[in-house]
């Protein structure tokens, strides 16, 4: 019995309380006959313990990899998180700024300099945004409104006024950049053609 209490012990791995449990004979009998299996042929025994460990090994490497799948998951579920966050502050900034343009259009700016609506020739004019996802409304780009929206190099552009000097072109942008929209510039189109301004003013913006 000794020695069946030691091969039990040591093949699970486990402190083994013994309790008041009454075995059968058969049951009994069969113990017994395992327990002089094992004191006959040490290397069974060896053999068992050994095949313990290997266990006891493989299921701690299981216990590690679910360990990083369950923290690869985690990390993903913040990424996601991230970009949730990331996606409405876009849809902000994009509300704020169609706010903006219904502000810009119901409210022109004080003494605003006589603008020339033909495209002819050289023509300064001020662009207030720059999507690459987010597409404006076609609905915004009206007649006669001098705003336009633009397909460049796979931005949708938001381009504003119509003028033939850089000076009022420039007073427009300031107006913008009052008006919350920082990143307004002046751009300048040659008879329609969008054409880099040091082209047209060596040195411009430096």
């Amino acid at each position: 019995m000794l020695i069946l209490t030691a091969v039990l012990l040591f093949a699970f791995g486990t402190t083994v309380t013994v309790q008041a449990q009454e075995l059968s004979k058969d049951e009994k009998k069969e113990w017994k006959r395992k327990a002089r299996e094992f004191k006959r042929n040490p290397a069974a025994l060896k053999s068992l313990s050994e095949s313990v460990d290997r266990y006891k090994t493989e299921a701690n490497e299981y216990a590690a990899q679910i360990n990083e799948m369950e923290a690869e998951k985690a990390n993903r579920r913040a990424r996601i998180a991230q970009l949730e966050r990331e996606n409405a502050q876009m849809q902000d900034k994009l509300a704020a700024t169609l706010n903006e343009l219904d502000q810009l259009r119901m409210s022109p700016p004080p003494a605003q300099p006589q603008m020339d609506n033909s495209m002819q020739g050289l023509v300064f004019r001020v662009q207030i945004g720059a999507f690459e996802k987010l597409n404006m409304p076609s609905t915004l780009d009206g007649e006669g409104d001098n705003m336009d929206l633009e397909m460049v190099d796979g931005l949708q552009k938001i381009i504003i006024g119509k003028y033939p000097d850089v000076e009022s072109a420039e007073a427009l942008r300031s107006y913008m950049q009052q008006l919350g929209i920082p990143d307004a510039w002046v751009v300048a189109y040659q008879d329609g053609m969008r054409v880099p301004m040091e082209n047209i003013i060596p040195g411009y913006g430096q």
